[in-house]
């Protein structure tokens, strides 16, 4: 059910049925403020601070992979369960099966939320090559970012 599976749809969405990557982009937004506070104040109380230079590597690898699993638990998890993060939900926007506008599998959810996480783990250019994951989003007819083109899915006005 990917870009590169024939383009099959039960119904083609209506523009106007698909959500505003100016929506997409306040719903991430938020949700990286639901998930970032309650990080920061947890990595806080563990004793780590954002000026704290006695970090060692390991440690900061460790608080890394952590803060990284946080956020691929939650995309994952709401996505295939809710249809929606938080942040999404409150911007009115849910992720659909490109196909038949049902819920997504958790196998594409994984996907989805994989893909620009990988991305931006690349040492130096992550945080470049995330924005090409998304800003494709604005180009494509479906408004599909390359995590939406990988999965299958759209995001569409709840």
């Amino acid at each position: 059910m990917s870009d590169f599976d024939p383009p099959v749809f039960v119904e083609t969405p209506r523009a106007d049925a698909l959500a505003s990557v100016g929506k997409r982009a306040l719903a991430q937004f938020l949700d990286g403020l639901v998930i970032g506070i309650p990080l920061l104040v947890l990595t806080a109380s563990m004793g780590y601070t954002l000026t704290d230079d006695s970090i060692s590597n390991s440690e900061l690898t460790w608080l890394t992979v952590f803060w990284v699993s946080i956020n691929l638990v939650y995309n994952i998890v709401a996505i295939a369960v809710y249809g929606c993060t938080l942040g999404k939900r409150i911007v009115g926007i849910k992720v659909v099966n490109r196909v038949d506008g049902g819920r997504v599998s958790w196998n594409y959810s994984a996907v989805r939320a994989l893909i620009p996480t990988a991305v931006q783990l690349v040492p130096v250019i992550g945080p470049g090559l995330s924005l090409v994951v998304y800003v494709r989003a604005v180009f494509h007819p479906l408004r599909q970012g390359l995590h939406d083109a990988a999965a299958g899915t759209i995001v569409v006005k709840r």
